[in-house]
């Protein structure tokens, strides 16, 4: 069964392209545009990885984290945080919030896919 790939991030284009990245890469790809369908989603529909950003009306990536790595039904979720902030503050922050990577757009597709295997792998070796 194809791992699910929870995509969160208010630029529709930016969630085309990575559901495409996914799809063509054989995960399963949902997408949501802000943090609060995002925690929603998980609610109903745990996915097997997040790729979220930071930047979202509403409710940002950070809060978003801070909830899902904190609660034991979600806490070993892998997620992946996208942003176009490239402050280290910013990076210092997702991971002591607990993403577990961090990277700056525009991405590199072929680097975020490696990451998304990887901590895949992981998360599966770790259940």
């Amino acid at each position: 069964m194809a791992s699910k790939i929870l995509i969160v991030d208010d630029e529709k284009e930016v969630a085309e392209v990575l559901y495409y990245l996914m799809q063509t890469n054989g995960f399963t790809p949902f997408k949501v545009h802000n943090g609060k369908d995002a925690l929603e989603f998980i609610k109903h529909d745990k996915p097997d990885l997040v790729l979220l950003d930071v930047m979202m009306p509403e409710m940002d990536g950070f809060e978003v984290v801070k909830h899902l790595k904190s609660s034991p039904e979600t806490s070993s979720i892998p997620v992946i945080m996208l942003t176009c902030l490239s402050d280290g503050q910013d990076f210092e922050k997702a991971i002591q919030l607990g993403a577990d990577w961090y990277t700056t757009k525009p991405f590199d597709f072929k680097k975020l896919l490696s990451n998304v295997k990887y901590l895949l792998a992981r998360s599966k070796e770790q259940a």
